[in-house]
């Protein structure tokens, strides 16, 4: 199924509603002289089944609802994960900037690496459900060189135990984000939407109209409805798959102004 993830959103949203309206109209054009005769159908029994077919209605929304909110809340979860993840390194990258040089410039080095490697490698690779480990090994080099630093003052090592909580902090933030690649709705719930779709769709089949333009009329706007729910669902059911995925955008404007987090920068031009 990931490979719906490949094509764009206006031809998946085609596709999607294209199907669903295929299948019901191709539905009610093969049953609808059976139901009509079998169940002897007639304007008596709309009654019955209007009934019926609101209360399926109502519980199928209900689980509609449900899982929209539920996507909708994995979705603004991965986004907040990738905002702690650029802010992690923000603070990282200040709190490196009062080292000595040259592990200062070998760490910001470091961390600028690694924003180009998200936002080249890392990012489109999260979109067709991938999770590459080459930032696994930037951030290892740059544990390694950290852990050589020598503090030559109280104030330094002040700040090298900071540099550790925020450089955790990225960690896990890095990992919380590669562990959302693959985050999203439960196979059963999907089985269980198209499923309760189509009962829905059938329900309206026993509906008594005498016209079957207005009967195939009516199933393309239920079905067309339906599969526009569907497609939503789909759309941001993986928050980092897809074009409507989350963006590397809070990435991208953290490398453009990453030398602005140097305070020492700013310590040197007021000193000219």
């Amino acid at each position: 199924m990931y490979w719906i993830y490949d094509i764009s959103t206006e031809l998946l949203c085609v596709v999607v509603v294209s199907l669903f309206v295929f299948l019901s109209c191709f539905g009610l054009l093969c049953t609808r002289d059976f139901f009509y005769n079998r169940f002897n159908i007639s304007a008596d029994s709309n009654d019955v089944i209007n009934g019926y077919i609101s209360g399926m209605g109502m519980l199928y929304g209900l689980l509609l609802g449900l899982v929209a909110v539920a996507t909708w809340e994995n979705y603004d979860n991965v986004d907040s994960i990738v905002g702690k993840e650029s802010t992690s390194i923000s603070q990282l990258y200040r709190y490196v900037s009062t080292l000595q040089n040259p592990t200062k410039i070998e760490l910001q080095d470091n961390l600028k690496e690694y924003l180009i490697y998200v936002i080249d490698v890392a990012w489109p690779a999260h979109k067709h459900g991938e999770v590459p480990s080459g930032g696994t090994i930037i951030m290892t080099q740059f544990l390694k060189t950290l852990s050589t630093y020598k503090a030559n003052s109280v104030e330094e090592q002040v700040y090298l135990g900071e540099i550790f909580t925020a450089y955790n902090s990225l960690i896990e933030n890095r990992r919380m984000r590669m562990l959302a690649v693959d985050s999203g709705i439960p196979e059963i719930f999907w089985v269980v939407i198209i499923i309760g779709g189509g009962l829905n769709i059938i329900a309206t089949y026993l509906m008594y109209l005498p016209s079957l333009k207005t009967h195939l009329f009516i199933t393309v706007l239920f079905s067309s409805l339906l599969g526009l729910i569907l497609f939503l669902l789909i759309a941001v059911d993986h928050p980092l798959r897809g074009e409507t995925s989350i963006s590397s955008e809070a990435y991208s404007n953290l490398l453009h102004n990453l030398k602005d987090l140097d305070p020492k920068k700013f310590t040197d031009t007021s000193l000219r």
